[in-house]
């Protein structure tokens, strides 16, 4: 007869990896086991319930995993049973449960045997038709009390490297019960003992860049073989069968997302993590038991489930009383089996006060205090340790008695500061850049303000996306400006689908009452200026971008808002335009110093990039989106006609210029352009020649080409620029409590009134 083992993962791999002989065994989780014996359901049954009750993810959640003990043949006394039966009846109507109907015949061909489950509910008994039974639990060992929890793990290190150095396998070490509250504080630890450990961190691919991306602007780049991009695809997929425009959709993929994680990082010989209640222990290993305090071993339950204790006697579940007896016993019982046990408990942490586990007194356990630390181990933390001693000392006056021995022996530059960055090595930082390495404007504008600020944001990627209101609208006015001119463009329709996208606060839709309005008002302006230009041809969004040869392959990439464009036989006429919103400088003198340079880098990805075969320069723009009104209405009033103004520089050949705009000689259409017969250009009108123009792209490509040789040396000090008096580095950096930028760190420019260095006469 085959055997079927149900058991958890984790025992699972266990079990296999110690028999090396090829045998007829199958393997379930208890889940799968469950969903057979019982019924599955899918995302269907999760969307059907959220949008007919209109209930979020966690509630039908918990609804539908209480389903297993609900008989639909049954008449309930309490309410919530009978309102469970009414979800579970109308469920299996419309047919979005799943029987397997020959399951239990299938089960008689196997020998069942249920191993690492010892917390079943009764109607997980009844379906495994098992009930685990517990031995006389005998533990022999000692409880170790530490002070606080870092004295704790501290105290777990040092006992590990005793272990090693004793001869002990790392791979057969082992710390359990490690809650959230403790992870930090390992890996820092560790580290600091070098001790190699899989802490198993669960990191979510929703507060990624690319999902983010995805939830906002409905990006899906399918040829990304990035780990989040693949996911992300994965949970889409997963989803095809639901109605992707309704606001249910929308939660079911936000919590799929949420609870899709990266998978971690795993190495060969480490310290692991193990759940006490799915492994089994053999002889050789070594088990830490951390926090061997009440309310975490044995964990207390409480009466709050849905199905409360006073209605369980109607379904088959067991009380909470029942269940916290039953995990003392456990506790025991799991404890008793690990040949080499150690047990340790805190008192403290900084956030918390701790008593022991009631189990130490139930199971006679003697109790050691902390053993102290020889401090033999590690320098780095001796050193850090040090400094806390010194920091109590001089503060507060209180003198720790290893104070002295530690201060002769190390000399550390305490109560002094440097903020200047080391440097890293750049043969690891080469060898850790993913190929192709993507530039763009902002990061070479990043670089050029500060390459700190480049290095803590690119490199070291501590600039976590945040989803603010300012860019949902920035985003919006792109997707909507992209679709205006399309046919049949409804702008309700559209505008509303946006909104559908992210849940506003009260103040948020106060806001969209003056943004929507002012939106309509951009389109029509738009539309009017359709009357000046011949350019009728538009790109959005479009992407360009050069392939450069370095040490390292690169890809500079832009999205240019909006081109507008005029074939002429081979040749195109383009105009760029970027929306800015706020105050624009449409000066391009700082690019001197690198500063500056988002519209001569579009000019860079057009000329190199090849949008289009032969193009022929007509303009680059900022044009206004999102104005913040003055208080006065004279000012209101001289503005209105002007605020949506192209703002920038145009070609000074007249016939390109008037195909463009046919009003350039006083321009209802580009800003302070003005052209007499007699006079010429205004003083006022930023114009440029071709030789100009082609000095112009040289030097943003020798200005690319030093930057990118700077990044990929490494070159990554706190260098912030002021230009003309103003810091334009720090002003809104994220950074500051990082690098603790001085006065002598400054990198002073000066204010620049032509393009003279562009070379020759210009």
């Amino acid at each position: 007869m085959q055997k079927l083992i149900i058991c958890p993962n984790d025992t699972k791999l266990q079990l296999l990896g110690n028999n090396n002989e090829l045998t007829n065994i199958k393997y379930m989780t208890k889940r799968e086991y469950l969903s057979k014996y019982y019924f599955s359901y899918d995302d269907k049954a999760l969307y059907y319930l959220m949008d007919k009750y209109n209930l979020n993810v966690d509630v039908v959640k918990v609804y539908l995993n209480n389903l297993y003990v609900i008989n639909e043949d049954k008449d309930y006394k309490d309410e919530k049973l009978k309102y469970l039966r009414e979800i579970k009846i109308d469920l299996i109507s419309n047919k979005l449960l799943s029987y397997s109907p020959t399951f239990k015949k299938y089960l008689d061909s196997f020998d069942i045997e249920v191993k690492g489950y010892y917390d079943l509910d009764l109607f997980e008994e009844k379906a495994l038709n098992y009930k685990f039974t517990y031995k006389d639990s005998n533990i022999n060992v000692p409880v170790i009390e530490y002070q606080t929890l870092e004295e704790e793990v501290n105290g777990i290190c040092i006992k590990i490297i005793d272990l090693i150095n004793n001869g002990v396998d790392i791979n057969k070490i082992y710390l359990t019960n490690i809650s959230e509250e403790y992870l930090y504080t390992i890996k820092k630890l560790f580290n600091y003992y070098r001790i190699p450990i899989n802490l198993n961190l669960k990191n979510s691919i929703y507060s990624s860049k690319i999902v983010n991306n995805y939830l906002l602007e409905g990006i899906l780049n399918i040829e990304d073989t990035s780990i989040t991009n693949r996911k992300l695809v994965s949970v889409i997929n997963s989803l095809t069968d639901l109605d992707k425009s309704t606001d249910t959709y929308k939660k079911i993929l936000i919590d799929k997302l949420k609870n899709t994680y990266y998978p971690p990082i795993k190495y060969n010989n480490a310290v692991e993590i193990k759940d006490l209640f799915t492994n089994e222990f053999f002889d050789d290993e070594y088990v830490f038991v951390l926090g061997f305090n009440q309310d975490s071993l044995p964990k207390v339950r409480k009466d709050i489930d849905y199905i409360s204790d006073n209605i369980k006697e109607e379904v088959d579940m067991y009380s909470t009383k029942y269940l916290n007896n039953r995990e003392k016993d456990i506790i025991k019982y799991l404890l008793s089996k690990i040949p080499n046990l150690y047990l340790s408990y805190k008192l403290e942490s900084a956030f918390n006060e701790y008593f022991p586990s009631s189990l130490i007194k139930e199971l006679d356990l003697e109790v050691i205090k902390e053993e102290k630390d020889n401090y033999q181990y590690s320098n780095i933390y001796n050193k850090i340790r040090l400094t806390e001693m010194l920091d109590r000392y001089n503060l507060y006056n209180e003198k720790d008695n290893l104070l002295d021995l530690l201060n002769s022996h190390y000399k550390i530059p305490y109560n002094t500061y440097n903020n200047g960055f080391a440097g890293i090595n750049n043969d690891l930082y080469i060898r850790s850049i993913i190929r192709p390495l993507r530039m763009s404007y902002t990061s070479l504008n990043s670089y050029n303000e500060c390459a700190f600020k480049y290095y803590l944001k690119y490199v070291l990627k501590v600039d976590s996306y945040e989803d603010t209101f300012e860019a949902f609208i920035g985003s919006m006015y792109h997707k909507i400006l992209s679709l205006y001119k399309k046919y049949n463009f409804d702008f309700e329709k559209e505008y509303n689908k946006y909104l559908e996208t992210r849940e506003l606060s009260l103040k948020e839709k106060l806001l969209l009452v003056r943004i929507k309005k002012e939106l309509l008002e951009f389109i029509n302006v738009l539309k009017d200026q359709e009357d000046y230009t011949t350019y009728n041809d538009e790109l959005y969004e479009q992407e360009a971008k050069v392939k450069i040869d370095k040490k390292v392959s690169v890809e500079f990439i832009g999205y240019i808002d909006k081109i507008m464009y005029r074939k002429n036989i081979e040749d195109t006429y383009f105009s760029i335009i970027d929306y800015k919103t706020g105050t624009i400088d449409t000066h391009i003198e700082p690019m001197k110093y690198g500063l500056h340079m988002q519209l001569p880098v579009y000019l860079y990805l057009i000329h190199y990039g090849k949008v289009f075969a032969n193009p022929i320069f007509t303009g680059i723009y900022y044009q206004n989106i999102l104005f913040k009104y003055p208080t006065w209405s004279n000012k209101l009033e001289k503005e209105e006609k002007t605020k949506y103004y192209l703002n920038g520089y145009s070609t000074d050949q007249l016939d390109i210029l008037e195909s463009f705009d046919r009003t350039y000689k006083d321009s209802e259409y580009i800003k302070s352009m003005k052209y007499s017969t007699d006079k010429g250009f205004s003083s006022y009108s930023k114009v440029i020649d071709n030789d100009t123009l082609y000095k112009l792209i040289k030097y943003t490509k020798n200005e690319i080409n030093t930057k990118l040789d700077d990044i990929l040396n490494s070159n990554f000090i706190i260098n912030p620029k002021s230009y003309a008096g103003k810091n334009v580095a720090c002003e809104y950096c994220k950074f500051k409590d990082i690098c603790y930028m001085n006065d002598s760190d400054i990198v002073n420019y000066p204010k620049v009134d032509d393009l003279s260095f562009l070379g020759g006469d210009v």
